[in-house]
């Protein structure tokens, strides 16, 4: 099933990715999304309209953002995403380049939980990896 997670996990950042909003297929309904807590406006964001207030805000406050995968790990009942965050702050010519890592948990083929973490190494400790995986 850990492959199968992966594969549809990679699919659901594909969908955001292109079209700029959640996969509803993939979330499970009262899915609970945890941002970053090292960032000021750390917050939880509860069920698909809550994912969808997050990517309203994601997508809102950027021009030409884009989600790229850089690696996914099978971490069991979790899937792993190391990611990059690039694009231009809407109306200036600041560039985004923030990497950034989520922690997906999976119950019944859905996402029951997301969190966010600023690196690799603090998303790997939480799965219970360490820095082992590669």
């Amino acid at each position: 099933m850990s492959e199968q997670n992966v594969a549809r996990v990679r699919e659901g950042y594909e969908l955001v990715d292109r079209e700029h909003h959640p996969d509803f297929d993939l979330l499970h309904p009262e899915i609970r999304w945890q941002t970053r807590a090292d960032l000021p406006d750390a917050s939880t964001h509860r069920g698909h309209d809550g994912a969808t207030a997050l990517m309203d805000e994601w997508f809102g406050a950027f021009d030409d953002l884009s989600l790229d995968i850089e690696e996914m790990i099978d971490a069991g009942d979790s899937v792993v995403v190391v990611l990059r965050l690039r694009g231009r702050a809407r109306g200036s010519d600041h560039e985004v380049n923030m990497p950034e890592t989520h922690v997906l948990t999976m119950r019944d083929g859905l996402v029951t939980e997301v969190h966010e973490y600023a690196t690799r190494v603090e998303a790997l400790r939480a799965v219970g990896l360490g820095e082992s995986a590669s």
